[in-house]
């Protein structure tokens, strides 16, 4: 049986399942309450029924009540102590240090945080120093810390400044952080930096999850009011190093945001926090609050509300009394001598509070003041001194007490373990009766102890860790080498031979052409472009390099989703009472919102395409002008798209667009499809879907009925932003401004039907259908309240109903006023507006005569059979203005067509006409041009002939003979030339 621990008593499966069970109960009780004597059978039968009943409806819906609260409390057990030991893990670590550091100190950081910040003003990279103290002393901006083979970069390289500030204010760690893997380049140039500069300091990745949810509190902008979103990040990533304890403990209910466990969301979450807390109890009474300290830096003082003993309101009380550093307390006892808390409270915690610097060594130890005498005389003894109560010596103990404590604290601490407590112990126990074993031990150590931390010492992050930072990637939870990973990842780089794909987490994964398909492939691009969102399996981690291996192979894929879905192979680890449906139906919905998910990531090449869920459209739309659309991926899947636009101020239609002919998931379709109407591509789609549904809003706007209840003049002292607020795009801003719609359209039509004393009615722009129109009719002065229909948009027509179709506004209005006269369509239509009709213009005519000669009654509309007369007549002439207007249309159409094919018989006519005319006139040309080339050859054959006979001759006038005939066809091949160019222009 499967238990339903939500309603354990209505879950009728469970019965079913268990009702062999309880007929086994039913029979066992039978046997004890039966009667033997004869004749008690029909006694038996109702004791049978009244056992069952018992049974069935109290004791086994009990039983599974109080199974399920016992379960969920052992689970809550179990979460709740994981997140406690998580937190405690992080917290339970002393700060880093390095061997130049002196005893007790804290650490100097400078922190160098990079990834995720506004580079335009000041730089990619924050560093900021802060002291021992939490104190910001130094924040400076760069763009690079790479030392390059020629030395320090040049302008926006902070590697000298960086250097600079190590050596101005003694840095001991240079702490590296921030909100992406490149954080690894940085880590690798500030470590190059430093030991180029062969500084002593400590490098090291520091842990950015307090930082992030710290940098943006108030509390935050309150103590730092003079730094940037930025310097407060890394002044928290600092205060992590150096306290942790007091630096989660800052965060109050949102350390619970931090990530504990797979199911913290799943429990309790008041009762969560409650147990985590014991984190911070555990560590802070383990190590001590110094008092002082923390009165002076408010960064410190949440630390000490987990004091044993205190609370956060005597915290406070602490802190506010001792005041600023002229009041510290000097030691234990100025807690009772300056009144600052009562004996009791002083009892309880003194041992957890330090004091330093203080007259008395003790008290700066967790040595609670009742057993400094212990103390005192461990001391003694291990420096072998008498303590004489004659001996002078005696006398200057009782002016310094716990002088022999600081000197064998100071010079010989080894000397404690000469000390046989156990000897200690059993003396004690035979003069006081009270067993102090544990405690010389605790005082042994604590006196024996340096820095008086006794965590467990710092240790650099490893690459697992590191990657946990990064990305928040769990190697082992959330990513794993076993084959049963699967991972959701979009292609961001493709390769002949492989293709680069990113995790949401950032995490980047390498997909060899092995891994791509089942079948062979030459080239990549074949199967992946840029964009595709794919699901992957998880071959190999590689902590060095900060990548993955992964194959996107199906055979592979359904492989690891089919061992996730295998039981365990242990029949003994296994619940039997698990629900296998259920948790199969959590993964199908989990995988739609990974679908869901998935779809953002696809990138659509189109000028008007946006990465945009339907919110984040409506906000980038909201500032735009009206009319204008974006093109986005649809929640549907991947064959869908979405085109979303402003139909007016706050109200935006989402049309679902199906694409067909798709080549692959990340192609963009050859078809799609709006409703009834394929389109060949987007530009298409936008400008005769889109466009034309805007053009046909702005005709009603025009309409004298079109009523806008957000700009009516009778409203202007109350603009309807001022009534709603402003649009915060939820359910909740949507019912009010409907709300209002509703109200002000009432009383406009209320208004009309007073004021002409006959019905009204107005069109405006619905709000429940963005897209749509709304029509509201009030049909006498004396009805109460008003009737709608919703009016379809289409590119080409409106629709009221299924089949009332109307090209223009005026036949929207015929068509609304028509069924107004119907009763039989009033009746069935009010509830669905499914309006049937169309009219024309001598139907609105008759229907006003018919209107003003109706009999003077109570009803508007007269008696009822000269009303269905009328519209028995006008549906009959409707019909034929429907064939005839038809019929006209279709002549119109063909005569048109015919003129367009004249049209273009005559152009392609006179462009023949105009290419043969031009040919010949060409043809001509050449041909003339020829002859003449052949007449003055000739010609110029026969001037050299006569030259030559005539020098033969010595004739002295043969410079005028030639003359002439040289510039003649001088003259003649000009004219020629200027003809041909004309010709070439004509």
């Amino acid at each position: 049986s499967r238990f339903d621990a939500r309603d354990p008593t209505r879950d009728a499966d469970v019965f079913a399942a268990d009702a062999e069970r309880s007929a086994r109960v039913v029979a066992g009780l039978l046997e004890q309450f039966a009667s033997s004597a004869a004749g008690d059978d029909a006694w038996d039968a109702e004791r049978r029924d009244a056992l069952f009943t018992a049974v069935r409806d109290h004791v086994l819906p009990l039983i599974w009540r109080e199974t399920a609260q016992r379960l969920a409390a052992q689970a809550f057990d179990v979460v709740a102590d994981a997140c406690r030991r998580a937190l405690e893990r992080r917290i339970d670590m002393q700060p880093p240090r390095t061997p130049a550091m002196a005893e007790g100190a804290g650490p100097r950081v400078a922190v160098v945080a990079g990834g995720g910040f506004d580079a335009s003003s000041r730089g990619a990279l924050r560093v900021a120093v802060v002291d021992e103290n939490g104190c910001v002393r130094a924040e400076f901006s760069a763009d690079s810390m790479r030392v390059d083979d020629a030395g320090i970069g040049g302008a926006g390289n902070g590697v000298a400044a960086l250097m600079d500030a190590v050596s101005a204010h003694a840095v001991n760690v240079v702490a590296v952080a921030g909100m992406s893997l490149q954080t690894r380049r940085l880590f690798d140039d500030v470590n190059a930096a430093v030991t180029a500069h062969g500084a002593n300091v400590l490098v090291t990745y520091a842990s950015d999850e307090v930082a992030r949810l710290w940098c943006d509190t108030a509390a935050a902008r309150e103590e730092l009011p003079a730094l940037r979103r930025e310097e407060r990040y890394c002044v928290a990533v600092a205060r992590t190093l150096q306290d942790a304890p007091a630096a989660y403990a800052s965060l109050g209910a949102r350390v619970l945001s931090l990530p504990l466990h797979s199911a913290q969301r799943d429990v309790d979450q008041g009762a969560l926090l409650a147990v985590v807390e014991r984190a911070f109890v555990n560590v802070v009474n383990r190590v001590g609050v110094d008092v002082n300290r923390a009165a002076a830096h408010a960064h410190l003082q949440p630390a000490l509300t987990f004091v044993a003993g205190l609370g956060p309101r005597k915290a406070q009380g602490i802190v506010a009394r001792i005041g600023g550093v002229d009041r510290a307390l000097e030691s234990r006892n100025d807690l009772i001598i300056r009144n600052l808390i009562t004996r009791d409270v002083f009892v309880n915690c003194v041992a957890f509070l330090r004091v330093r610097p203080a007259t008395e060594p003790l008290d700066a130890t967790l040595i609670h003041p009742e057993d400094y005498d212990l103390a005192r005389k461990m001391a003694l003894d291990a420096l072998d001194i008498e303590d004489d109560a004659d001996d002078g010596r005696s006398r200057r103990r009782s002016d310094a007490p716990s002088r022999y404590v600081a000197e064998v604290m100071r010079r010989a601490p080894e000397k404690l373990d000469e000390l046989e407590l156990s000897k200690y112990a059993d003396e004690i126990n035979r003069l006081t009766k009270t067993q102090k074993l544990e405690t010389l031990k605790f005082i042994r150590n604590e006196l024996q102890s340096k820095n008086s931390d006794p965590r467990p010492e710092y240790v650099q992050p490893s690459d697992a860790d590191v990657l946990h930072m990064m990305t928040g990637e769990t190697v082992g939870e959330t990513l794993k080498e076993d084959g049963s990973c699967v991972v959701a990842a979009t292609v961001i780089r493709v390769q002949p031979r492989f293709a680069i794909a990113r995790l949401d987490s950032g995490l980047e994964g390498f997909i060899g052409i092995a891994n791509v398909s089942d079948q062979r492939i030459d080239e990549v691009s074949s199967e992946l472009a840029p964009g595709q969102a794919v699901v992957a399996l998880v071959k190999r981690i590689d902590l060095e390099k900060m990548s993955l291996d992964l194959s996107i192979r199906p055979s592979d894929v359904s492989q690891a989703v089919g061992r996730l879905r295998q039981p365990l192979p242990d029949a003994h680890a296994v619940d039997v009472y698990f629900d296998m449906d259920a948790e199969a139906a959590l993964r199908e919905r989990a995988k739609a919102q990974q679908n869901k998910a998935s779809a953002r990531t696809r990138n659509i090449p189109h000028p008007l395409f946006k990465p945009l869920n339907a919110r984040e459209a409506e906000h980038y739309l909201a500032a735009r002008p009206r009319g204008d659309c974006v093109i986005r991926p649809s929640s549907r899947g991947v064959d869908h798209i979405a085109v979303t636009w402003k139909v007016a101020e706050g109200l935006f239609q989402h049309i679902d667009v199906r694409e067909e002919g798709k080549p692959s998931d990340a192609a963009l379709g050859h078809t799609f499809i709006v409703g009834d109407s394929a389109y060949t591509d987007l530009d298409e789609l936008v400008a005769l879907h889109v466009d034309p549904i805007a053009r046909k809003l702005d005709e009603v706007k025009r309409s004298p009925k079109f009523y806008d209840p957000e700009h009516d003049p009778l409203y202007a002292a109350e603009p309807a932003d001022h009534v709603l607020g402003p649009n915060d795009f939820t359910e909740d801003y949507r019912n009010r401004r409907l709300a209002l719609w509703d109200a002000r359209i009432t009383r406009h039509l209320d208004t009309l039907a007073q004021s002409t004393g006959r019905g009204a009615y107005c069109i405006s722009l619905s709000l429940s259908k963005p897209g749509a129109l709304l029509l509201a009719f009030k049909p006498t002065p004396a009805y109460r309240g008003i009737t709608k229909w919703t009016a379809r948009v289409e590119p080409n027509e409106y629709r009221l109903g299924d089949r009332g179709r109307y090209p223009d506004i005026n036949g929207l209005i015929i068509g609304f006023k028509t069924m107004q006269m119907n009763p039989a369509a009033l009746q069935k239509n009010s509830a669905s507006a499914n309006v049937r009709g169309e009219a024309s213009s001598r139907r609105e005519s008759s229907y006003r005569s018919s209107h003003n000669a109706g009999p003077s009654s109570s009803s508007r509309w007269g008696d009822r059979e000269q009303r269905d007369a009328d519209a028995d007549r006008y549906r009959d002439r409707d019909s034929r203005d429907r064939g005839r207007d038809y019929d006209r249309d279709r002549d119109r159409d063909r005569d048109r067509g015919r003129g367009r094919d004249g049209d273009r018989d005559r152009a392609r006519d006179r462009d023949r006409d105009h290419g043969t005319r031009d040919y010949d006139r060409d043809r001509d040309r050449d041909r003339d041009r020829d002859r003449d080339r052949d007449r003055n050859r000739d010609r110029d054959r026969s001037s050299r002939h006569n030259h030559n006979s005539a020098a033969s001759g010595g004739g002295g006038g043969s410079t005028g003979w030639d003359a002439a005939p040289a510039a003649s066809s001088s003259s003649h091949r000009h004219s020629s030339n200027t003809a041909s160019a004309s010709g070439w222009n004509i």
